[in-house]
Parts: C-alpha cells; sequence; structure tokens
C-alpha cells in the first residue's frame, strides 16, 4: 500500500479498520484525509463496494482524484465518492421524483414575499434563514410545532405558504433533498435495503459539519453490515447555526461496539505553535481530550501581546508587517487572521495610511457591507449639518440633508418603505424644487403602512438630529444612531444566523473606529481614503496580471494552514 511505511501507529490502524462501527478522532494536520483515502483504496483493491462522502464539492474531487491515483479502473468503479446532498439528490431522481432545484436567491426571495415573509418581524432573509436551520434539525413544515406565540405562528403560516408554492411549481431546495430522501428511506424498507445493498462499507468524512438528518441517512444505509466509519474533529465544528450536530458522533464513538482511533499527531505545525493551541483550547472542559503529537522541530515561540483597542492593534502589526518586510521577508509571505470580519476593518484602514499592499482573501470590503452601508446612509446624511453648526455658516445649510443619502436610509431599519415610496417621495420633492427633507411632514402616503413608516422615520431623524449637537467624536454619532433607529434590534431580526453576530460585531467595530475623529467628516474622509486606495490597487492589479505582494487579511475560518511563512 502506497505509504504504508510513514503511517502512523493510529493511522495504520485505522486503515486496516476491516469491519464493523468505527470512528476516527482527526485532530488538525494529522494526516486525516490520507488515511481516509488509503483506507477506502484498501477496501476497494479487496473487492469491497465503498461509499466515501465528503463535505464540500472541493473536497469530493480531491478524494476522487487521490483515490483514482492508488486504484484499478475495475477497482474504481466500485468507489462512490460524492456528498450527502448529491446522494440524496440520485436517490430522489432514481425513484422518477419530478422537481428542480431551488438555486437561484432571487426565486427563493420571491416564493418568500409571496408568502407573506416580509410582515413577519424578522423579514424575508430572517425567515429564509430560519426554516433552513429548523430542517437542518430534522424538522418538516408537517412535524413543526409553534409555540403558541402570535410571532411562532406566523412564522408556521408563513411557512406553509412558502412550501405550498414550491411543491405548486415542483421545486426544492438543497435542505429539501436531505429531508425527502430521509424521508423515502424512512417509510419504505424494501428501498432502504436495496440502496444499502449497493456498498459493504461507507465512509463518512468531516461529520463535525453534519446535521441529525445527515446522520440518519448514513445509519440507514449502514444499518445491516454496520460498516460506517465517521471521521471527524470536534474541536473544528463551525456550524452549530446550521444545525450541525457534534452529540450524535459523540455518542455513536462511545458505544461498546465501536472501535475508536485517534490521530493525535500534527504534520503541519511547529511544537511551539502546538503547545500555545493546546494551551488555549483545554480551557473547553466540555471537549474529548485529544492530546497533540508535534511531529515538526520547536520552532519560533509564539509572541503573545495585548492592545489597548484594534486600532492600536492594526497599528503595532501594520509597523512589525513593515519591519519584516525591510528585513527581506515579501509582503506576500505574511498573513494577518482575526475571528470574525468585522476585525479587518481596523487593518484595512491603518494599512491603506501605512502604504501596506494587502488583499483580503474573499476580495472584501467592510465598508460595502450591507449594515455598514446603512450606517454610512446616516452618517453622510448629518455629516453637512454638522459641519454648518460648527462652522455657523448659514448659506451651507442650505445643502445639508442631501436626498441621495435619506433616500438610502429610507428603510434602514426595515419601516416597510418601498422603492415606489421612496420614488413619490423624490417626484414629490422635485415638483416643489425642494429637498425631500422639507416635504416629509406635507407629504401624503398613500397607504397606512407608508404612513406610519415615514412617520416613524420623520421622528427618528429629528431625535438623532437633536442629539448631534453634543458629540465629542464621530463614534458618539454612530451610538446615537443606533439608540434611536434600535439598529441593532433590526439586525438581529433580519438575520437570524451566525452572520447576525458578525453584523453586529462590525457596528461596534465601526463605533469604536469613528470614536478616533473628532468630526463625523474626519471619519468619512478617511474611510474614502481608504476605500480609493483599494480601488487603485485593484485596478492596478487588474492591469499588470503579475503575481500580486500583499499582506493577506482572512479570518481564521479562511485559512488552510502552510499558505504563509509569518501570521
Amino acid at each position: 500500500m502506497a505509504d504504508w511505511d510513514s503511517l502512523s501507529g493510529q493511522q495504520r490502524a485505522a486503515v486496516r479498520h476491516d469491519a464493523g462501527p468505527s470512528a476516527i478522532y482527526a485532530g488538525p494536520g494529522s494526516g486525516k484525509t490520507r488515511v481516509v483515502t488509503l483506507r477506502a483504496a484498501r477496501m476497494a483493491s479487496q473487492g469491497n463496494r465503498l461509499l466515501v462522502t465528503t463535505f464540500t464539492n472541493d473536497a469530493t474531487e480531491e478524494m476522487k482524484t487521490r483515490i483514482a491515483s492508488m486504484l484499478t479502473k475495475d477497482a474504481l468503479a466500485q468507489t462512490h465518492v460524492t456528498t450527502l446532498h448529491a446522494l440524496c439528490l440520485q436517490i430522489l431522481k432514481a425513484q422518477k421524483i419530478k422537481f428542480q432545484l431551488l438555486t437561484d436567491e432571487l426565486q427563493r426571495r420571491s416564493l418568500a414575499e409571496a408568502a407573506q415573509a416580509a410582515d413577519l418581524e424578522v423579514g424575508v432573509k430572517g425567515f429564509l434563514s430560519q426554516q433552513s436551520y429548523q430542517k437542518n434539525c430534522g424538522l418538516t413544515v408537517q412535524s413543526y410545532k409553534h409555540d403558541g406565540s402570535f410571532e411562532d405562528m406566523e412564522f408556521a403560516k408563513v411557512w406553509r405558504a412558502y412550501e405550498k408554492a414550491k411543491t405548486k411549481q415542483d421545486l426544492r431546495e438543497f435542505d429539501d433533498l436531505i429531508l425527502d430522501a430521509r424521508a423515502l428511506i424512512d417509510g419504505n424498507d424494501e428501498l432502504r435495503r436495496t440502496l444499502a445493498s449497493r456498498y459493504t462499507h461507507i465512509i463518512v468524512d468531516e461529520c463535525q459539519d453534519m446535521n441529525l438528518p445527515q446522520y440518519q441517512i448514513a445509519f440507514a444505509l449502514a444499518r445491516d453490515h454496520k460498516n460506517l466509519m465517521l471521521v471527524g474533529d470536534l474541536d473544528q465544528s463551525l456550524y452549530g447555526f446550521r444545525g450541525a450536530d457534534t452529540e450524535t458522533f459523540r455518542k455513536f464513538a462511545a458505544h461498546s461496539s465501536t472501535a475508536v482511533y485517534e490521530l493525535a499527531e500534527n504534520y503541519r505545525c511547529t511544537q511551539a505553535v502546538l503547545k500555545f493551541a493546546d494551551a488555549l483550547i483545554r480551557q473547553d472542559e466540555n471537549r474529548r481530550v485529544l492530546k497533540f503529537q508535534p511531529t515538526r522541530q520547536e520552532g519560533e515561540p509564539v509572541q503573545w501581546q495585548r492592545y489597548a483597542d484594534p486600532d492600536f492593534e492594526a497599528l503595532a502589526i501594520g509597523e512589525q508587517v513593515l519591519r519584516l518586510n525591510r528585513r527581506g521577508l515579501a509582503f506576500r509571505e505574511m498573513a494577518v487572521l482575526y475571528r470574525t470580519n468585522a476585525q479587518s476593518e481596523a487593518f484595512q484602514r491603518h494599512f491603506s495610511a501605512l502604504e501596506i499592499p494587502f488583499a483580503l482573501k474573499n476580495d472584501g470590503d467592510f465598508y460595502a457591507r450591507k449594515e455598514i452601508q446603512g450606517m454610512m446612509a446616516y452618517l453622510n446624511f448629518f455629516a453637512e449639518s454638522l459641519n454648518s453648526n460648527q462652522t455657523g455658516n448659514s448659506a451651507q445649510n442650505a445643502n445639508c440633508y442631501p436626498d441621495e443619502w435619506l433616500l438610502a436610509l429610507l428603510n434602514v431599519p426595515n419601516r416597510k418603505l418601498t422603492r415606489m415610496a421612496g420614488a413619490q417621495l423624490k417626484n414629490f420633492a422635485d415638483l416643489r424644487n425642494r429637498r425631500i427633507w422639507d416635504i416629509l411632514p406635507d407629504f401624503h402616503a398613500p397607504d397606512l403602512k407608508t404612513h406610519k413608516g415615514l412617520r416613524i422615520l420623520t421622528q427618528e431623524l429629528k431625535d438623532i438630529e437633536a442629539k448631534l449637537g453634543h458629540i465629542e467624536h464621530a463614534g458618539d454619532a454612530v451610538r446615537i444612531i443606533r439608540q434611536v433607529t434600535d439598529f441593532d434590534g433590526w439586525l438581529r431580526r433580519d438575520e437570524q444566523d451566525e452572520r447576525d453576530n458578525d453584523r453586529q460585531q462590525n457596528i461596534l467595530r465601526m463605533q469604536s473606529a469613528a470614536a478616533h475623529y473628532p468630526t463625523v467628516s474626519d471619519y468619512l474622509k478617511a474611510i474614502k481614503k481608504m476605500r480609493d486606495e483599494a480601488a487603485r490597487r485593484k485596478a492596478e492589479r487588474a492591469r499588470k496580471r503579475r503575481e500580486r505582494d500583499e499582506v493577506t487579511l482572512c479570518t481564521g475560518h479562511s485559512a488552510k494552514g502552510l499558505e504563509w511563512d509569518t501570521v
């Protein structure tokens, strides 16, 4: 067997596992993929029929390539490598069930809006996230029981209408594939046995990210032969907000009939890094202890620094980047990792000021995010008014409260004001050669919902205006806008998944950054400089088409490992 001599004792034992249930606790950088591919190749070469499931399409392609390099054509034909979603899609199609996969996000939103999701407190996005979460927990619209509250009863009502509209058009979402396949298997044991008989062994990778319905399908297919191997690292479970279920893996591994293998060797990190990581993660008292075994040298010690706030941190790291670059380390060999996207803002702003070239891993832009754009609309709307008050320039006051920014903040937070309402306001003001802000008291809304929304908007803007006269720095302006408009409450209602927390973190980060500038105008100018510089670099990259020498900014989740010399 290829690479056999280089396997550790636990890796070799896992690859040799022949029959019966087994669980692999695979630490980071432990050669997990190599173990899975070697075992799959070994079992297939002995005439067994393998089902190997992975979590993503990219992982599937990598696994297929690795296994194909080890097997003959005949043995490879007995090995099915796929994702669970793709497997369920094949099962449903094989049963001649007619449907189309709903992949167009705009169409999903349209169906949700038609089902009156916009009338829910959580809004359309919140509804789509909420019904997806319930499905990932194994619930269907038929099995879901509301809690008796008005909000939950309304959610259940909208969900029924949404599913009815999908059924009418023969549409299925990705979440439906798992639930529909599970229902087919549970309701027809003959079908289950037929599907299960295709495979003698099943290997399921990345189990820490699986939800309960996905486990149930794997268990159903392995019920007869029980040759099921689950592979995962519970320390890397990141998808609880999508219904990821780690408890099922723990119970499976704890069963007396399950063989357990621990891949504790780490081939990726130095001893210094591993010791530091192990000291941190051991604070989780509920985890299964997996003692890391480093295979590399001690390496450079991990440097631990504390800073007063994110701006001091970004400046200090920027200066360190420049020192390393002057010593000969290319920018491309350095990266800054952070926990959430919100933390990128300080690095973008200060790296721009220090003229350090950088690139966000996903080419993101902190100030292009929805919640940040909403807050920026308020700041731009009041900026000229604040300047006029500070300079006493009444002539300048004639240009205060620009229409473009009022229209931009019209529905931030959601006041259920349509684009048509904005167009009517603009038309009403233009006909009178006045600003929208000035004609708001005279504008007669065409319906009660619009009237209520505009009344709330007007009062909130007046309250903000009254309080902005006493601010000490731009951060105070962000804080006041958050308080008066219930901005944070809107973010919680609008998303209702892990991104919700990220979005609130983004606003808090923005407020903290703005506090370093004496006026709103100063803060807006700093942002403009940063974004102009980012746009210039992007255009330059597009022109030169050369290898970029830039520091990478990305979340730890987006990093794979070993990409950079210095992190």
